[in-house]
């Protein structure tokens, strides 16, 4: 569907069915894609990529800058990697994509002398400055610690320290690195690893590629490197997406029924753990190695930690604005820190449809009704809110009319599409 992120929608109440196939998984994608781009002479082909988002779009941009060739042909992308010509200077942009940001920015000076790396103003603002700090102890140069961050030098170390629970994409970025250095690297991790899964795709991707991780101990990770060693397969098949696959699992409970294929159910992610709370709070689910099946279901309060699946925290926060009872949402401090403040504005989302919500710091207590209000809701320019929202209108008495509902082109640009497809009612009214 066309219309940027500026894109405002009022969508009729209405039950939604049907079967559909899972994007490609998000974070998969961003770290197959980097590793096929810098391995050495390879080409190789990522299959199963049936939808490109921006997010994607941005990595795919970064690594042809720095002098790999890519080609989307179909539901595939062909990757010709790097040569071994290091250029004088690059200059990245990453738009709104914090994975590119901070997968890429420890490796930009391995493959320019001089680099400068910028984006969105809205991922300006989020955090960066702990990487920077371990990266200038590694032996690289920064200009300037702002945007756009100018890196130029090399690293002259094989030991790093950061912490774990400020964004778990610092320790995926500095994975990514010590696969390109010709030795034995440390990474020490200073506090508990938070989103611990999103690491494990790393690790999966990295050695998917041929590069050996050890984790020696809790937060101690030891990687063989050497850009020699990074041996990606001639094919590579990108599994569904859980985080994208959420919303259409709760519109299932909420409506009629989603019949989802291409999910893993052995996968690294970790919002694969939707199914359990969703079977915890009384959801009628049906799993299977070929598709998962979401039915109408009677849903029941619920209590959950957020501290490792904080992108499951607006859609299950629909779930228990239309459960029976109270439900706890914690254990999200870091949910401050993405696309929006996403504790503030899922409260508002909430708030806006007629949801008994009220805020505490680490989350939000719900207290679950039949039925939503349905009304005006702020996507705070948030992919998420924007979905969420529209699997919330489901079960509301009145339309809900979304602002900037265009915000879902950054990791799934076909989503009001299937919401179609699937029985959804909507106009586009900007």
């Amino acid at each position: 569907m066309k219309g940027g992120c500026r894109m405002n929608v009022k969508i009729k109440p209405n039950e939604i069915k049907g079967k559909m196939k899972s994007i490609p998984s998000k974070s998969l994608l961003h770290r197959a894609i980097i590793l096929s781009g810098i391995a050495k002479d390879r080409e190789i082909i990522l299959e199963q990529v049936n939808t490109i988002s921006e997010d994607i779009e941005a990595t795919l941009t970064c690594i042809e800058k720095l002098g790999a060739k890519t080609k989307v042909e179909g539901d595939s992308i062909r990757i010709t990697s790097l040569g071994n010509i290091k250029k004088s200077k690059v200059e990245l942009h990453c738009k709104e994509s914090g994975t590119t940001l901070r997968l890429l920015l420890p490796l930009v000076s391995t493959f320019s002398k001089e680099a400068t790396v910028d984006c969105s103003e809205g991922l300006r603002k989020r955090p960066i400055r702990e990487l920077i700090e371990t990266l200038e102890e590694s032996g690289l140069y920064f200009k300037e610690k702002g945007f756009p961050i100018n890196i130029s030098g090399n690293v002259t170390t094989d030991f790093f320290k950061i912490s774990g629970d400020i964004s778990s994409q610092y320790v995926s970025g500095l994975l990514l690195l010590s696969s390109l250095l010709d030795q034995r690297s440390s990474i020490y991790l200073t506090t508990k690893l938070e989103s611990r899964a999103y690491v494990n795709i790393t690790i999966k991707v990295l050695r998917d590629f041929g590069i050996i991780v050890n984790e020696l101990e809790e937060g101690v990770f030891e990687i063989y490197g050497g850009r020699d060693k990074i041996l990606p397969p001639k094919e590579y098949q990108i599994e569904g997406d859980w985080s994208n696959a959420a919303f259409f699992l709760v519109g299932g409970c909420l409506g009629d029924s989603i019949k989802m294929s291409g999910l893993n159910l052995e996968s690294s992610q970790g919002d694969k753990k939707i199914v359990q709370i969703l079977k915890k709070a009384g959801a009628i689910l049906t799993c299977s190695d070929d598709f998962i099946s979401s039915n109408r279901s009677h849903l029941n309060s619920f209590e959950v930690d957020f501290s490792e699946t904080p992108d499951l925290f607006p859609i299950l926060s629909v779930v228990a604005a239309l459960s029976k009872g109270q439900s706890i949402l914690k254990g999200g401090e870091r949910l401050k820190l993405k696309e929006s403040n996403r504790i503030e504005s899922t409260f508002q989302m909430l708030k806006s449809l007629g949801a008994d919500v009220k805020k505490r710091d680490d989350g939000l207590i719900i207290q679950g009704k039949e039925i939503l209000d349905g009304g005006i809701v702020n996507s705070f320019n948030d992919h998420r809110i924007v979905m969420s929202a529209t699997m919330a209108s489901i079960k509301c008495k009145e339309p809900v009319s979304i602002v900037n509902a265009g915000a879902v082109k950054k990791s799934y640009p076909n989503f009001f599409d299937d919401f179609k497809k699937a029985g959804g009612i909507f106009d586009v009214i900007s």
